[in-house]
Formats: structure tokens, C-alpha cells, sequence
């Protein structure tokens, strides 16, 4: 393999993006084994969008949609789900004379958002102790700059 380019007779497992795929799933296994052994009842999907309406107060479905990389059908089945689980609300608002659902968090799921999260984070913190914190920014910032590549040219429709 000469510098980043694959050749065609490359061993597509040896790749860049072969490696961050297979990491991808195992972030979301070992999500959802932490899930299960916990016996939770939310999916990875559920989680990431509490993490997204607690940072962005009043987010809409569509920007909860962008942020997550799911379409918004998908996203409004997430957001039933934690609305259920009493875990969000939603109130309709106006932007630019068009109806939009706001979503904001509930003091349930803000303690049930934490409390998943700090257990969850020892676990974290357990795994990625062999990596030196600078090596973890780098690698962050190394992984922004391909994403933001990838954002470019791969279309969603959200």
C-alpha cells in the first residue's frame, strides 16, 4: 500500500476505514451490553439523542436528526420512545412561520441521563487508561478533520 491510497489488490481489512468501521460496532456492542447487564431498557440511539437535548435545550427533531446521522423518521421513534419513558418533552413552537416540536429533557431523564452516564464513563475511562490523554486529542481532532471530509461529499437525507 503506497501512502493512504488503496490498491487494488489491498486487503480492505488493513484500511483506515475498515478499522473505524469495525470500532464503530464495537462502540455500539459494548453500549448495548452495558445496556443489558444494567438491565436499562434504552438502546444506544435513545442515549445519544438524551446527550443531545441536554446540551441543546429546546433542540428540534430535525437538528436532533443531523446531529445523530439518522433520518427523521428514525429519530421521531427514538423521540416517542424516551417521550413514553417520560424521559423528554415536546412542546410546538414556530421558526421562520413553520410548526417545530421542541424537545427538552425531563428532570427524570436529566437524573436517569446522569446517573447512566457516570457509571458509564467509569467504564470508559477504565478501557482508554493505556492512552495518554494527548494521544486521545490528537486522535479526536485527526477523526473531526476525516469526518467533516466525509461530510462533504456523503448526502443524508434528513
Amino acid at each position: 500500500m503506497t501512502g493512504t491510497m488503496l490498491e487494488p489488490n489491498t486487503d480492505f481489512t488493513q484500511s483506515v476505514f475498515y478499522k473505524i468501521s469495525q470500532l464503530s460496532i464495537y462502540i455500539e456492542k459494548l453500549a448495548q451490553n452495558f445496556f443489558e447487564i444494567r438491565n436499562v431498557d434504552i438502546t444506544h440511539d435513545e442515549f445519544c439523542a438524551l446527550n443531545c437535548i441536554l446540551n441543546y435545550p429546546n433542540i428540534c427533531q430535525r437538528d436532533i436528526a443531523k446531529l445523530l446521522l439518522r433520518d427523521r423518521v428514525r429519530t421521531g421513534r427514538i423521540l416517542n420512545s424516551l417521550e413514553d419513558k417520560g424521559y423528554i418533552k415536546r412542546t410546538n413552537n414556530t421558526k421562520n412561520n413553520r410548526l417545530v416540536r421542541l424537545v427538552s429533557i425531563t428532570k427524570k431523564g436529566d437524573d436517569f441521563y446522569k446517573k447512566q452516564f457516570y457509571i458509564m464513563n467509569k467504564v470508559m475511562e477504565k478501557l482508554l487508561e493505556k492512552f495518554p490523554e494527548e494521544k486521545m486529542i490528537e486522535l479526536k481532532g485527526s477523526l473531526e478533520k476525516l469526518e467533516n471530509s466525509m461530510a462533504e461529499i456523503v448526502e443524508f437525507n434528513i
